[in-house]
């Protein structure tokens, strides 16, 4: 858990100066092949430009009723600012929002606590995680996002993750986060309203706290 306070800084020391390091952090990743291609971020439609409702197939292992398109049922998605805001559009069920990293201890070692409040909820509430692995160990987007994906998959992660390319500061004026923290979860109302927020890595104590809310906000939003 880290926390800093110049927002108007961070675009400019993304990469390896240590702006989201802490001691006892996993080891960098080794260096990246900068040739692998990139996929394109989820973005808007030009304005002005006609779209058709998307209809996707369903993915295999995606629960019955979560939504499909910008929010990934498993894997990771890169997105930029446009994709992370549709992303974490409100839908018909609470929505849990994990904001995380690969490189993050905390974030690692609460992964099964979110494992174990997506079992206890079930299909009552929808789970998403915001990767910002590529804030402090960059590499190329397409390597990142699949890094991000195999580690989930082999926590037994069973949600998608979004993989955020654009600068810290936007994330967190988007979040409507006010430290520069990791990990950070929070729980959503189908209205969009904050119901439950943890600063910092959840702990045993935190899970049904987490359940409850996610209940609660079902019910009242």
């Amino acid at each position: 858990m880290f926390a800093r306070g110049i927002l108007s800084q961070l675009s400019n020391r993304v990469g390896r100066d240590g702006l989201f390091e802490q001691p006892g952090e996993r080891p960098p990743s080794q260096p990246l092949p900068a040739a692998e291609p990139q996929p394109p971020a989820v973005t808007a439609e030009p304005a002005g430009t006609p779209t058709a409702p998307a209809t996707p197939s369903p993915r295999k292992g995606a629960r019955k009723g979560a939504r499909t398109g910008p929010r990934p049922a498993d894997g990771c998605v890169p997105v930029d600012k446009v994709g992370l805001q549709a992303a974490l559009q409100p839908g018909e069920r609470p929505l849990i929002v994990n904001h995380w990293a690969t490189w993050c201890d905390p974030c690692v070692d609460e992964l099964p606590r979110l494992v174990r409040a997506a079992a206890g909820l079930g299909d009552s509430a929808e789970f998403i995680g915001v990767s910002w692995d590529l804030f402090d160990h960059p590499g190329t987007v397409a390597k990142i996002a699949s890094r991000v994906a195999s580690f989930a998959a082999s926590s037994g992660v069973g949600f998608g993750s979004v993989l955020f390319t654009g600068a810290p500061a936007d994330l967190f004026e988007l979040c409507k986060l006010d430290v520069e923290l990791v990990p950070q979860t929070l729980v959503l109302a189908p209205d969009g309203t904050v119901r439950w927020h943890k600063k910092g890595m959840l702990t045993d104590d935190d899970v049904f706290p987490l359940i409850a809310a996610a209940r609660a906000a079902r019910s009242t939003g």
